[in-house]
């Protein structure tokens, strides 16, 4: 029951909330919770339902939205998810529990072991990085380190921060002595960050706020809505958030510079139009039993009965992208990419490696009706362009739309569900940050070699002479 109040207290101070900050403290209780017994099988199970609670209070708004689309069974698809998440950090405590005998061993073995998992989490088909501790420290300056090494270099600092404080349970002051230092400087570069290039250039974008269940049940005709909204004000290029017409509908498009999100057979993509099709980009990291089904042959009954009971037509899944260089328009290289696609920071990297000078996410989140999860997905969007200095312009079918500057700051945002357009302002961008050229292996390498450091330590103590 502990470990379950401490993993919903970690919930309750993570994205999208003001307090997120306070992250660190609840860490260090479930830390120092988790860290007591001897036992390897006690230290991961106080892990598992404590995380289990953790992302079941922090992903509510996923049976909460799916109920209310698709009833009861919506609802019931995801708390296996929830254990199933539970389950992986399960397997680090009782990796570090056998590899580290001790308690302060244990809590520093898992601050840089849950850095290691977070890593793990936003690769491969079945990623899902929700939950990355490093966009708790959004509302502070601390989050400007992300050019430096993303967000998991923020992360690296709340595991070691909370690490610290639970070492305190041990008398052991150490660690909290050379870690504030660590977190002062990581303030006074947050702190002096130069400011932004005054906006140069304009761009409309759209907010549809239309219901996707019917767009994918074929009861609506997006097109209309988005050309009368278009024609509205004008603007360098008019954006459209993700699917919001299909391949058959660009003989229709207003003859006007366009980045458009389309969906066409086996594909989610951007489009770049201008009275004729300039480029595409489709979406490359797609959502788990969503837009990728594993198994979907072998599976097919099974994937059939679940859809007919949510009452969506026989889903086949996104084919693996092809394309996915910046789109040219205008003479402006914009790096566009596809909802999900805003929470994986290698995706708007890859971009402005390629020469994007701005960022662009299209998005729907109309599945998402209740609870806060539209808010998470925005905020944790928003250090993309803090990580590449870059400005976003983020187009949502339902929200958030919205402009964030290169140091992750909302200058521009539509209200949420309302139709309407945002004249855009924004600047291009040229030079790659430290983070764009290295990525995430200096902090998951950092986080690995500490972790791999202290079990060679711990192995040389226990060998006799």
């Amino acid at each position: 029951m502990l470990s379950v109040v401490l993993g919903a207290a970690l919930a309750l101070t993570g994205v999208p909330y003001g307090w997120s900050v306070l992250t660190p403290l609840p860490l260090a209780a479930l830390l120092w919770w988790v860290c007591t017994p001897e036992a390897p099988r006690a230290v991961a199970g106080r892990l598992f339902w404590g995380t289990t609670a953790f992302f079941a209070l922090h992903l509510l708004f996923l049976p909460l939205s799916f109920a209310q689309l698709f009833g009861v069974a919506g609802a019931l698809l995801f708390p296996a998810l929830f254990v199933l998440e539970g389950a992986f950090y399960a397997l680090l405590g009782l990796a570090v529990a056998r590899l580290f005998p001790t308690f302060l061993e244990r809590i520093w073995g898992l601050a840089f072991g849950w850095v290691l998992l977070e890593w793990l989490r936003h690769l491969g088909p079945f990623a899902f990085p929700w939950g990355t501790l490093g966009y708790t420290v959004l509302p502070t300056p601390l989050i400007q380190v992300a050019d430096l090494g993303g967000v998991l270099l923020a992360s690296l600092l709340i595991t070691t921060l909370a690490a610290a404080l639970a070492s305190l349970a041990r008398r052991e002051v150490r660690p909290l002595a050379l870690v504030l230092p660590v977190w002062g400087l990581a303030l006074v570069y947050g702190l002096t960050r130069p400011e932004v290039t005054p906006p140069t250039h304009r761009a409309l974008l759209v907010q549809g706020n239309l219901n996707p269940l019917d767009k994918v049940a074929g009861r609506a005709d997006p097109l209309p809505v988005y050309a009368r909204l278009s024609s509205t004000a004008a603007g360098d290029v008019a954006i459209w958030p993700e699917t919001a017409v299909t391949g058959d509908d660009l003989a229709r498009l207003p003859a006007r510079p366009l980045l458009i999100g389309v969906a066409r057979p086996g594909q989610n993509r951007v489009e770049a139009w201008d009275g004729d099709l300039l480029g595409a980009y489709d979406k490359r990291q797609r959502v788990p039993f969503a837009e990728y089904f594993p198994l979907r042959e072998s599976l097919a009954p099974l994937y059939g009965r679940v859809f007919r009971g949510l009452g969506l037509p026989d889903l086949t899944g996104l084919a693996p992208g092809r394309l996915d260089r910046p789109l040219t328009l205008g003479g402006v290289a914009y790096g566009a990419y596809v909802c999900y696609e805003s929470v994986f920071p290698g995706i708007a990297r890859g971009l402005v490696q390629d020469g994007a000078a701005v960022l662009v996410n299209v998005s729907n989140d109309g599945w998402f009706n209740a609870g806060n999860g539209v808010a998470q997905h925005f905020q944790m969007g928003r250090v993309r362009a803090i990580e590449t200095r870059r400005f976003l312009l983020r187009a949502g079918n339902i929200g958030v739309t919205a402009v964030i500057d290169p140091r992750g700051r909302v200058t521009q945002a539509l209200p949420v569900k309302q139709a309407g357009t945002l004249q855009a302002r924004f600047a291009l961008q040229e030079g790659q940050t430290w983070y764009v050229r290295l990525g995430d292996w200096p902090v998951g390498g950092s986080a690995l070699g500490l972790l791999g450091f202290a079990c060679a330590r711990w192995r040389v103590k226990r060998t006799p002479r």
